[in-house]
């Protein structure tokens, strides 16, 4: 597999993953709590990495996972208390995590090639390289974090089928799903576990901060477009693929990095959707005004004969 077709599978997996569970995340109106999971993960990631030594054990996915929860769960126990205003329970929790993150980072961390631009943007161009690349007898199967990352895609995918009408009905209306019975709160924690999950396996390809544009972005758009739910998963899926494919041909025309692009390539998308939306809805309102008049017109020429 060459490095411009590792470079481009890695950027699809990668922003499709992302966008799979931020359709729930966006519809929830929870989508900065991407933001605080991608800062918090940072000390899990490091620790993880001091024990098994490389980025891309088990141990340092479920380390900074678990992290991750730890911001989902602070911020509930917070909420809860009452003595603190809504929204900010996060960046109560966050903040303290990353900065320990940071600290571990620059004094611990010697032997893992984890550096500080990585945190924040990743490298998604330094992953696709073919020493990153996994062979199975000779078979080059793409690079590691692109295998990993369609691992995610294919339990979260398995996940939403297999409890889409209690996750659609919790997103929409949580108040009537607990009112029937529904396991409203076991759902939230796995969807919540998954984000978590997704997070850190995109946390090498496209950092702390980048991520949150490609969790986020494909479904802001999606819902623009879309009004049923299936339709709004499979907009976003290919927004996505659009934002990935187009991100990358752009960072190779300019020699820039690729996932600051397809995060660029993301807000263009929206702006473009934003305005488009305006202006149809303006046009629309303009048609609907015509109509009124030209019907009230009719009726007072109708009264005027008579």
């Amino acid at each position: 597999m060459s490095i411009a077709a590792a470079t481009v599978f890695l950027a699809v997996t990668t922003a499709v993953t992302c966008a799979l569970p931020g359709v729930f995340l966006v519809l929830r109106r929870q989508s900065m709590l991407v933001d605080a999971m991608s800062h918090a993960v940072l000390p899990g990631v490091v620790i993880g990495a001091i024990v098994s030594g490389t980025t891309h054990s088990p141990w340092m996915i479920a380390a900074a996972s678990a992290m991750g929860m730890i911001v989902v769960l602070g911020s509930e126990w917070l909420r809860r208390t009452g003595l603190i205003a809504r929204g900010a329970d996060q960046g109560l929790i966050f903040p303290a995590l990353f900065a320990g993150g940071v600290i571990l980072l620059s004094t611990s961390l010697k032997s893992v090639h984890i550096c500080e631009d990585t945190v924040l943007t990743g490298d998604l161009n330094l992953m696709a390289l073919p020493s990153e690349h996994v062979l199975v007898r000779g078979v080059n199967l793409g690079p590691q974090t692109a295998l990993m990352l369609l691992g995610v895609f294919a339990v979260t995918a398995v996940f939403i089928a297999c409890t889409y009408r209690v996750l659609s009905l919790a997103t929409f209306d949580p108040v009537l799903a607990r009112t029937m019975g529904l396991p409203v709160r076991t759902v939230d924690y796995t969807l919540m576990a998954l984000v978590a999950v997704t997070v850190v396996v995109a946390f090498n390809a496209a950092g702390a901060i980048l991520v949150v544009a490609l969790v986020v972005v494909p479904p802001a758009v999606a819902v623009l477009f879309g009004n049923r739910l299936p339709v709004v998963i499979a907009l976003s899926l290919v927004i996505a693929v659009i934002s990935a494919v187009a991100g990358f041909w752009t960072a190779y025309v300019l020699d820039l990095p690729t996932a600051p692009l397809m995060a660029a390539v993301s807000g263009v998308l929206l702006v473009s959707a934003v305005a488009f939306v305006k202006i149809r809805s303006r046009a629309r309102t303009k048609v609907r005004s015509s109509e009124r008049a030209a019907v009230s017109m009719s009726a007072g020429s109708k009264l005027s004969g008579r």
